[in-house]
Order: structure tokens, then sequence, then C-alpha cells
């Protein structure tokens, strides 16, 4: 009887620890960040050109930052950070193909972590070594 209560008791906390880390499946996208974005002229270092960029987040984590005028993908890959308000930090896994982030993050890995802000005005930022790329919403000024 004593076996079978153990053996029943510990199948029960198996049980529970599954459904808790199915759960929790990692973190995701702050939903705030999904969608189609286009860059600013500038980066925060006021030298930089971003006005080429185009970033897309996609629901499943997937990303693109790319330069739509040439459609040469910048960076790409997968994206996942936790939502906590207005900043965060989002970790990055880019695609080795066709690598290429922006100049001014040109020490950028392939497997790196970026700051992100969501501003009052509907803007985004995202920071990599203290030099932000600003988004606006595609096709809103």
């Amino acid at each position: 009887m004593k076996r079978i209560l153990i053996t029943t008791i510990a199948l029960a906390a198996v049980i529970a620890m599954a459904t808790a880390f199915a759960g929790c499946g990692g973190a995701k996208v702050p939903e705030r960040l999904i969608g189609h974005w286009e860059c600013a002229d500038l980066a925060s270092d006021g030298l930089t050109d971003t006005s080429f960029y185009a970033l897309t987040i996609e629901k499943d984590g997937t990303f693109s930052l790319y330069d739509y005028a040439a459609g040469n993908p910048g960076i790409s890959g997968t994206m996942k950070g936790d939502d906590t308000g207005k900043l965060g930090i989002l970790e990055l896994t880019c695609n080795e193909d066709d690598f290429d982030p922006p100049v001014c993050w040109s020490k950028m890995q392939t497997k790196s972590r970026v700051r992100y802000k969501i501003m009052a005005d509907g803007t985004i930022r995202l920071g990599y070594v203290g030099i932000w790329l600003i988004f606006n919403k595609a096709g809103e000024e």
C-alpha cells in the first residue's frame, strides 16, 4: 500500500512539473513589437544612415531587419523577450546566411542581446552597445 501511495505521489509530481514547464514555454515576443516598422533616417549616434531599413517582427518570434530599397536582408532570425513594459531585453538568434548587421552595430554576433524601448509616441527603439535604431509603425508618420 505504501509503495502505491509513493508511486502515485511521485507520478503526480512529475505530471505537475511537466504541466508547469509546458505552460512556461520560454519567453516570447512582446506583443507591442509585433508588426512592420520603418527605421528613422539616423541611428541615435547621429551619424549612421538607417533610413533604408525596415523591420518585421512576427508573433512567432521570427524577425527580419533588411534594406527595403535593395531587398537585402541585414539580419534575420528569431527573437524572444519578456514583456516587461516599456523597456526590456530581446535575445536574438540570427541566421548566419547573409548576416550583415547595421554598421553602427558592427560588433554584433549571430547570438546577441539588444535592448528595446517602447516610447509614448508609439515608436520603438532597439539598442545595441548604446546605439539605438528608431522605428515607426509602417505607414505612420
